[in-house]
């Protein structure tokens, strides 16, 4: 599976790394597992329902509250944001 980052992906991950919230390791080995295998419980990977993005998916950051949104069409997997549990929240109830 490709995967590609939006610009509000590398936004959000800018600020989280700067304010060493997370780290580029964390947040990269997640990836990596979701490259691997997106089935894995520690990703809790799941479908979300929305009606203006059919193909919306999250994903947790291993052992942290923090989530990567993902839209998947086809063979390719967009990264649209990390967010937290309130970010997360608000972004999948305009949804």
């Amino acid at each position: 599976m490709n995967i590609e980052k939006s610009k509000d992906y590398e936004r959000t991950f800018k600020r989280i790394t700067k304010r060493y919230i997370l780290t580029c390791e964390n947040i990269e080995s997640a990836i990596e597992l979701f490259k691997t295998d997106s089935s894995n419980q520690k990703l809790q990977f799941k479908k979300i329902q929305c009606k203006h993005d059919k193909n919306r998916h999250s994903m947790r950051i291993p052992n942290t509250q923090y989530r990567i949104l993902i839209s998947i069409d086809e063979n390719v997997a967009v990264l649209q944001c990390i967010c937290d549990h309130d970010e997360y929240s608000m972004r999948n109830k305009r949804c």
